[in-house]
Parts: structure tokens; sequence; C-alpha cells
């Protein structure tokens, strides 16, 4: 028997999450309810919407994962002073907000981007656009190619060097070697990392937003925030309706064929590598150079374009207000998304000490609930109940503060679930038998142990809030007392929407970003240190 007041923290925490969405939800479905026949809606447009919006993730999806294989295979052949470098970098770009991304893909492959200007400078005349899928591609790739060829990196250099040398006596080419021993590992690993890449595809919305260019490769997400502008709210309702169900279906899926997917990833010490050929060794090298240009080309050129451009006089009071905002925004929905991670998790390890298996299931199952509601979709219900308060700066804020809180919420429980409990079961009889409790249990022995942990998992949730472009975009910049209140991602994409010049805005945002996940890498070294 669990006692109450250890269930209490999950309780309100899981309540609390639930109340959220449930207004949230209900407040669409009365409205469905009240305006009448909604089958109208379902017209050529919204499936011509939800067949790009599967289209653009699927082959998002297929590029990346290609992309990644090829990358992390290459990556396994050769050994340079950077590599640690560069595997670092990969981590950090899946984590970009979103318009630095479109920023860094606009500097590079623009109309008069580098690229453009290098072949101009050799005399070609190339003309390239990025507005379209080929643009959302481009994007999309950058973000999520990196992360996958990480994981089949790792995956790939735990095969153990007794298996290569074995192969290399045998005279096994590279490609009968990947194919016996490196791609069944690595196929364990590719429909998780496809379905969640999909996913993110499927639900993007800034990107899609600003490289888009026009219906014609509008997506779901993007739909919704067009018709709450334009005050088409039934229309708002069938989609979000459908992006729920195909969210839905798509985790259903995911949980299904992920049950069996872990792989025990293990460095190993003594990397052997196999022989290569010259011509072998070419391609190689040719290969990594373009991956690494493909990774590092848009980064640099946000760093160099936002030097060259700086100019004292545009540290501007919008520019100013801007970073203040987003900074409130984001302190505010880290200290949500930790807080209730950690009812959450307090009860849950409880719960698991005491074998009760499916109410710590249950539990988990709220706190991860929100993966399948976009903030786009909170924020459409919420935007109905306080119609009236939806040019209030201050609802606008707290709004973002509550929406970008529980986005983030799912990537903070899979950090804390599982080093949550393995805590709180080791002391577990110490605990009982110096009777601490409570808040002091936390203070003495969860704190001090997952301190690490913590401040990684309140900078990734301050990041993720950071570069947020969802709730700000569907209400807009508001003000108070003659000054916008705004955030850094929906001021660079008023500069990119005007066609001004958002260098320095992206660099600050960048610069921000890197800061953060500095702090991250630090904390995670040092709690892999202390393990």
């Amino acid at each position: 028997m669990v006692p109450i007041k250890t269930l209490l923290p999950g309780m309100f925490a899981a309540t609390t999450i639930l109340l959220i969405i449930g207004v949230a939800l209900s407040s669409l479905l009365i409205f469905a309810w009240h305006t009448g026949n909604i089958a109208i809606y379902f017209d050529a447009y919204l499936w011509h919407t939800l067949q790009i919006t599967c289209l653009q993730a699927a082959l998002s999806t297929l590029l990346s994962i290609l992309a990644a294989i090829v990358m992390a295979k290459v990556l396994t052949l050769v050994d340079f002073r950077a590599k640690s470098l560069l595997l670092k970098i990969m981590s950090l770009t899946f984590f970009l907000p979103s318009l630095i991304v479109v920023t860094g893909i606009i500097a590079i492959y623009g109309q008069h981007g580098w690229l453009a200007k290098i072949c101009h400078w050799f005399g070609l005349d190339l003309h390239i656009s990025i507005y379209g899928l080929q643009g959302i591609l481009l994007a999309h790739i950058f973000l999520n190619f990196p992360y996958a060829c990480q994981l089949f990196y790792h995956t790939l250099m735990a095969v153990p060097s007794e298996q290569k040398k074995l192969a290399s006596q045998l005279n096994f080419s590279h490609y009968i070697f990947f194919k016996i021993v490196e791609w069944p590992r690595l196929k364990r690993q590719l429909l998780p990392t496809a379905l969640l890449i999909f996913m993110l595809c499927f639900s993007s919305f800034a990107i899609v937003l600003a490289l888009g260019g026009g219906p014609k490769y509008t997506t779901i997400e993007v739909a919704i925030y067009q018709a709450i502008r334009d005050f088409e709210l039934l229309q708002a309702i069938v989609l979000a309706g459908l992006q729920l169900i195909c969210l839905f279906l798509l985790l259903v899926f995911s949980n299904k064929f992920n049950k069996n997917s872990g792989l025990n990833i293990s460095s190993v010490p003594d990397d052997y590598k196999l022989p290569l050929s010259i011509l072998g060794y070419v391609v190689t090298i040719f290969i990594l150079t373009i991956g690494v240009l493909f990774i590092l080309a848009p980064i640099v050129a946000i760093i160099v374009d936002g030097i060259y451009a700086f100019r004292w006089s545009l540290l501007t009071v919008p520019l100013g207000l801007a970073i203040l905002y987003s900074l409130i925004i984001a302190l505010g929905s880290a200290i949500v998304t930790l807080l209730l991670s950690l009812l959450l998790l307090w009860t849950n390890s409880r719960l698991l000490l005491k074998n009760c298996l499916r109410s710590s299931r249950n539990l988990m199952i709220v706190g991860n609930l929100v993966l399948m509601i976009p903030s786009m979709v909170l924020a459409s219900g919420f935007f109905l109940i306080f119609f009236p308060y939806a040019e209030d700066p201050l609802f606008v804020s707290l709004l973002m503060i509550i929406c970008n809180g529980l986005t983030a919420l799912p990537f903070i429980l899979r950090v804390l679930e599982i080093p949550m409990y393995d805590i709180t079961r080791q002391y577990s009889h110490l605990a009982q038998l110096l009777k601490i409790s409570g808040w002091r249990h936390f203070s003495i022995i969860e704190y001090r142990a997952l301190k690490p942990l913590l401040v990684i998992s309140f900078s990734f949730a301050f990041l993720l809030s950071l570069g947020d472009f969802g709730v700000i975009a569907l209400f807009g910049e508001q003000s108070i007392n003659g000054y916008s209140v705004t955030t850094l991602p929906y001021y660079l994409y008023e500069q990119i929407a005007h066609y001004q010049s958002g260098a320095v805005t992206a660099l600050t945002l960048l610069l921000l970003s890197i800061a953060l996940m500095i702090i991250i890498d630090r904390n995670r070294t040092h709690y892999d240190h202390t393990k």
C-alpha cells in the first residue's frame, strides 16, 4: 500500500497536466459542437494539406536516415583530431531553434547566399530557389541528419574489434562487413529513429512557414496557424483534430515496434579498423568533407554574417526587449517543466519500489501525453476560451510559459526517470532507518545526487523554450506602453519576412543556444564521471 502523501505530488502534477490539456481540447470540441456540420471542411484543400505534410515528412526522414547511415559509416573509417568536436556540434544542430536553421539555410543556399556568390566568382550562373519543398527538405535534413548520424555512429563503434579482425582475416570487403555485421545492429535502431524524425517533421511549423513559399506546400501545423489568424476557427478545429489523430496513430505505431528495439551500446577501447584502399580512402574523405561542410556551413555563415553586419546602432530597444522577454519566458517555462517532472518522478519512483507497475505506467503516460498534442493545438484551445484577453501581453506571456513548459516535459522525463528511480532505490533502506522523508529526502539525497542532471534538464527546457515559435506566432506581438512584447524567434521571423537582415538577431540567438549546450555538455561530463 502506497501512502497517500507519496501519491500527492504525482497526482497534483498529473491533475494539472490533464486539466490544462482537457480545458484546451474541450473548448475546441464545444465550439465544433455549437457550430454545426463540419463535413464541409473536409475538402480538397484539407486532403492536399495532409498529403503535403506526409510527403515532406517522409522525404525528410528518408533522406536524413540515408545521409546519416553513410556519414556514420564514414566516421568509423577514419580518425581525426576534431572528431569529438564534430560529434558535439551534431548534437547541437538537433536542438537549434528552427529559425536559426532557416537563417543559416538562406545564408548558404539563398539567391544571394554564399553558394551563389562562390559560383558567380567562378563565372557560373547558379539559380537556386530554396522556397518550396526543396527548402523544407534542406532545413529538415540539416536538423535531423546529424542527430541520427550520431546515434548510428555510436552503434557502429560498438561492434567488437574481434569481429573486425576476423572479417579482415577472411578478406571481407567493407560492403560485406556492413551487410553481415553492422547492418543487423543498425536495423534495430532504424525504425525508432525514423519514427521520431518523421513525427518532428510532421509537426514542423517555423521551417514550413518561413520556407514553404506559399499554400502549395502548406502543412497541417501551418494551416492551423493560418486558419486561426484568419479567424476561420472551425477549419482550425478540423485541422487540429486531424493532426491529433495522425500523431496518436504514429505514437501507437512507434510504441508497438519500439518494445524490443533496445541496443546495448558501449564503447570499445581497442578500435580496430578494416584496411581501406586508396580509392576507398579518397571516397571516404570526399563524403566526410561534404558532410562536414553541410553541417558547419550554415552555422559558420550565421556567425560570420552576424559579426560582419554588427553595428552598435543595431542594438535597439526592440532587440533588447526581445532578448529580455525570451529569457523571462524561457526561465518560466524551464521552472514549470522541472517542477512538474520532479513531482511526477517523485511519485513514480516510489510506485516502482512498491512494484505498482500499472500505476507508474499510467502516471508516465500522462506526463508524455503532450507528445501528441502540439503547442499550437493547446494554444488554439486557450485562444477560444480566453479570446477577450488575446491582446493582453501578460496573458500571452503566461500562455507561452505553460505551453512551452508542457512541450519540454516528455524530454525531461526521459532524462530524469531512470536516474531518479535508481537513486531512490539505492538509498531507500537507509532513508527509512534514518527516518528521512518528504522535502528532506529530496534535498539530502535526490538533489545532491542528481544536481548535474537537474542542471542539464533545466538548461534543455530553457533551450527548447528559447527557440519556440509556436504560440507567439499565433498571437503576434503585443505592446505594453508602446513597446512590443515579442521574442527573439518572432523578431527574427519579422526581419526575414520583411526582407531585412536578421544576421545580428540570428547570431544572438545562436550564441545563447551554444552557451546552453556548453552548460549541458559540461554537466553531462561531470555526471558521467561521478556515477
